[in-house]
């Protein structure tokens, strides 16, 4: 069904509580509208792809002990770190992503950042993006993917097949490894899925936004001619940076524990992940580089006619005629101006290409690297930690 962009409220459209996953949620009753609602809901999440795993995997003999497989279930940091964490992580960041984007789209509108000119087709390009996260061919597509994913990297890269473990025995897929392949693994790879589908509309809305004419202020003090709301905004990725963390560290961590990979030899692939994340989630704010150049020497060269201007009166006052006893100058306003008129001039040569905040930044880092401490203690002994700690206070 097509959007009208006259139909629209500017800056209350989600991308998150859209499209028809998230109607199908709200027809079962499980739209987290209140925090009872949303446990159960990862309660759910819970029981279909994490519990099954271990019931079968007991009844086998499969969930600990090394005497049938060489990694058992309950032994393995890729199912805790997907399953029990990357998922309801997933989930709980919905509320804060769909916060954030939408207040920034309103910001938009409510900063005056789009002239009354642009208003149209700023809220066409809106609209063209609520209609396509509405489309039901968009999620059954990546329903198809999520559930053909694993099955190519059982069967298509032979992924899974490297060992026995509690997924795979002698004789092939064991039941826990059929349940995680068809059921476990579809449910998270469709919930990535969906948040690469979100992450790609935003990218692309805010590549129609910055086509547009846009109404910039160099003397701004987010030092982004007011798209500093752009930068401080991904603070509300942080959950979402912390899930995909978690992911890639049960993965590092299961090669540590269970292929004698070291902490050390795994470094580099640690620091690569972080900063591609990072450099990912930061991409889409690029688009506005042409912009804030513009807006930065524009502002540059007019505001350095205007103090070039006001230092020529306060000059010819104060120097060239003697403007009279210096003391009163303590007392005007004269002084103050100048000095104003220069930091303002300084602010406007400090402006950014890219909406950036370092508290925002520093943020998405704690988010990445918590995730990432757990490889401590699956590489170094607990008795060695609180040696080396001990020694510190000591």
């Amino acid at each position: 069904m097509a959007i009208s962009p006259l139909s629209l409220i500017p800056g209350e459209s989600s991308l998150i509580r859209r499209g028809p996953s998230y109607r199908l949620a709200c027809r079962l009753g499980l739209v987290s509208t209140t925090g009872s609602r949303r446990l159960v809901k990862l309660f759910l999440f819970i029981l279909i792809t994490w519990v099954p795993l271990v019931i079968l995997a007991l009844i086998r003999g499969e969930a600990w002990g090394r005497s049938l497989v060489r990694v058992p279930l309950l032994e393995d940091p890729v199912l805790y770190s997907r399953f029990l964490f990357a998922i309801p992580l997933l989930e709980l960041a919905t509320t804060m992503v769909d916060a954030t984007l939408c207040r920034q789209t309103h910001q938009f509108l409510a900063g005056g950042l789009v002239p009354k000119n642009e208003r149209d087709p700023f809220l066409a390009a809106q609209a063209r993006v609520l209609c396509w996260r509405d489309s039901i061919l968009s999620e059954v597509l990546i329903l198809v993917l999520a559930i053909l994913l694993p099955l190519l990297l059982q069967f298509g890269l032979g992924l899974m097949a490297r060992e026995i473990s509690w997924s795979r025995d002698g004789q092939g897929i064991t039941p826990a490894g059929w349940w995680y392949l068809l059921v476990s693994l579809p449910i998270l790879f469709f919930i990535l899925l969906r948040w690469v589908w979100i992450y790609i509309l935003w990218a692309y809305f805010l590549g129609q936004v910055a086509w547009l004419k846009l109404e910039l202020t160099p003397t701004h003090p987010d030092h982004a001619g007011g798209l500093g709301f752009l930068g401080w905004g991904l603070a509300g990725f942080a959950p979402v940076v912390s899930a995909i963390s978690a992911v890639i560290s049960g993965g590092i961590a299961y090669e540590i524990l269970h292929r004698e990979s070291s902490l050390n030899s795994l470094k580099y692939h640690v620091l690569i992940s972080v900063l591609i994340g990072l450099a990912l989630l930061y991409a889409p704010l690029l688009v506005f580089a042409r912009h804030l150049r513009r807006c930065r020497v524009t502002g540059l060269y007019e505001f350095s006619t205007l103090v070039l201007a006001h230092d020529r009166v306060f000059d010819e006052r104060w120097v060239q005629e003697g403007g009279g006893d210096p003391a009163q100058l303590l007392e005007k306003r004269d002084a103050s101006s100048v000095a104003a008129m220069g930091a303002v001039f300084e602010h406007i040569q400090e402006m950014q290409m890219v909406p950036f905040d370092s508290k925002a930044f520093k943020l998405l880092i704690v988010a990445a690297l918590v995730p990432l401490v757990p490889l401590v203690w699956a590489a170094l002994p607990m008795t060695e930690i609180l040696t080396k700690l001990m020694r510190l206070l000591v």
